[in-house]
């Protein structure tokens, strides 16, 4: 059978503390992981923590023993981490507040720092830990104009904070920059050319070793996000590798898609107060949210296919006007297989069933969760 990594996020779970997130590994993950474990595949964790459960790890060491202990009993490794989503997750509005701190701001830098350090205290030396984070800030409507130059910077003491760690830890960090629709940094390919231009270069960023900048600076490929935009994940996976950027994380997810315009209705349906859902059309009709969608509606009927940043549950599609890009997932998990290379972890991120119309009839989180694993490793052929 082949070997993979293949995860959920964290960021499922409204955990705001360390209580909220105990329980939640017992009561959703380590039923996955043990669903997993009997067909044969390895489980470890995709964490979130908000800034301050982080903050209360790294300051309280009765509190990381206890977490590592309950890691350590329910068997469950740490394999990687979303420090995109800063504080409230589940809150009644999310929206832009999602890209607050961006990576101009110390509290940005900070927060991914911390969360590293208490990492590298649960994992053995030797692992390769990524990091996916915000791709630098959010540029849609009301944003303000971008210090890139701080933003680069930042990043560059990131890694260079990383590779302290490493050498301290033998534990190796790899931040991963996820590129998103209608943010600062929202094509892979904005991405790599950000990263050499600002970072990798020769004279871009003098403090810092191009080594070290490389080692642990690279993408997490969310499919999602892509899809939206319209990127071709593999011919961009296949871009990565010939610039020499590591991608240490693809999040594997399928949005909404509109085929047909009678499908219209059925995607404004999806609108609520919590995320933000950026929306792009085949004729380049774009909105920041579904709300916007609503205001244009005429226009987005006659635009073509609609796909819509609204992370839908892995194994759900419908056939005709209205359904999602599952078929897009399963060809790129295919591809990846076919192209006969080690693969980059996988983590399966669906959080939004807190808000999600009644697409699923499962009784618990964790059998909807086990059922995503389940359907990717299918495609991954992994039984």
């Amino acid at each position: 059978m082949r070997q993979a990594r293949l995860t959920y996020c964290g960021n499922v779970h409204a955990a705001p503390d360390l209580e909220g997130c105990l329980a939640a590994l017992r009561e959703h993950t380590a039923p996955v992981a043990a669903a997993a474990r009997a067909r044969g595949r390895p489980f470890g964790i995709g964490a979130w923590w908000p800034a301050p459960l982080a903050e209360q790890l790294a300051a309280d060491p009765a509190a990381h023993a206890r977490f590592a202990a309950a890691l350590a009993e329910l068997e469950l490794p740490l394999w990687t981490l979303n420090v995109f989503p800063h504080g409230d997750f589940h809150g009644p509005v999310v929206k832009t507040a999602v890209y607050q701190p961006d990576w101009a701001d110390e509290a940005r830098l900070a927060y991914v720092r911390t969360c590293a350090e208490v990492a590298a205290g649960l994992v053995p030396p030797g692992t390769v830990l990524p990091l996916s984070t915000l791709p630098l800030g959010y540029a849609g409507p009301g944003a303000v104009a971008p210090d890139l130059r701080r933003m680069a910077r930042n990043l560059a003491r990131c890694a260079s904070a990383f590779a302290a760690l490493f050498d301290r830890t033998g534990v190796c960090c790899v931040l991963a920059l996820e590129p998103e629709p209608d943010c600062r940094l929202e094509t892979v390919a904005a991405t790599a050319d950000f990263l050499e231009r600002w970072l990798f270069d020769e004279a871009a960023w003098t403090t810092v070793p191009e080594a070290v900048l490389r080692r642990h600076l690279g993408l997490c490929v969310d499919l999602c996000h892509l899809a939206v935009v319209g990127e071709d994940a593999l011919a961009a996976l296949a871009d990565l590798e010939r610039r020499g950027i590591a991608v240490p994380k693809i999040q594997v997810s399928a949005c909404l898609e509109v085929r047909a315009p009678e499908g219209l209705d059925r995607l404004l349906a999806f609108d609520e107060p919590r995320y933000l859902h950026q929306t792009a059309a085949a004729n380049g009709l774009r909105a920041p949210d579904l709300a916007a969608v609503r205001a244009q509606r005429d226009a987005f009927a006659a635009a073509g296919r609609i796909r819509s940043h609204y992370h839908v549950p892995l194994y759900w599609d419908e056939a005709g006007a209205f359904g999602s890009t599952q078929a897009e997932v399963a060809a790129v998990l295919r591809g990846l297989v076919a192209a006969g290379r080690p693969l980059p972890l996988l983590e399966v991120e669906t959080y939004t069933w807190g808000v999600l119309p009644d697409l699923v009839r499962e009784t618990t989180l964790a059998e909807r969760l086990q059922r995503e694993l389940d359907w990717a490793a299918v495609q991954l052929g992994l039984g």
